[in-house]
């Protein structure tokens, strides 16, 4: 099989690429100017601006502005509106837990506690959380809890205080 290189295709191809190449080396050559009567519209309209570095702007004092402060202007009565009184925060509650044992699981430290109010176990490991508490250590014969600034320590429950065995 025998390609044509030199056929019409490739000799209209190349024509066009020399006539872009002619063109662009005339352009670079010599680049366009805008027209005399563009360049001088731009200068008139240049001229015709205003000069705006020679006005001074000086804001008023804050004294100046003490009826404005008094007055406001976005209330409807242009007084100040008064404070709502904030609603103390609840008292806080207090942790309703009693430690009866602590224990070791898979590397981490449990407490074993007993809820006061509903009576039931609850098994906790450190870094949970149970209504607001967190549980922070597990020591030997205590666990620690804290909820935001509150800090409780509770100590393990001493044998012989649980229920008696019959």
């Amino acid at each position: 099989m025998k390609l044509d290189f030199l056929g019409t295709t490739t000799r209209a191809l190349l024509a066009a690429v020399a006539v872009l190449a002619l063109v662009a080396a005339l352009q670079w050559q010599f680049p366009a100017a805008p027209a005399d009567d563009v360049a001088d519209a731009a200068a008139a309209e240049e001229a015709a601006l205003p000069e705006f570095e020679k006005i001074v702007l000086r804001p008023p004092g804050i004294n100046d502005l003490a009826d404005m402060l008094e007055r406001p202007l976005f209330f409807d009565d242009r007084r100040m509106p008064e404070p709502e009184a904030a609603e103390p925060p609840p008292p806080p509650t207090p942790l309703r837990l009693k430690l009866i044992g602590v224990a070791l699981s898979g590397g981490t430290r449990v407490a074993l506690l007993r809820n006061l109010v509903n009576n039931n176990l609850l098994q906790l490991a450190e870094g949970e959380i149970h209504d607001g508490w967190t549980l922070d250590t597990v020591g030997s014969k205590s666990a620690r809890f804290s909820r935001g600034p509150q800090e409780t320590e509770l100590p393990l429950d001493p044998e012989g205080s649980g229920p008696k065995r019959p």
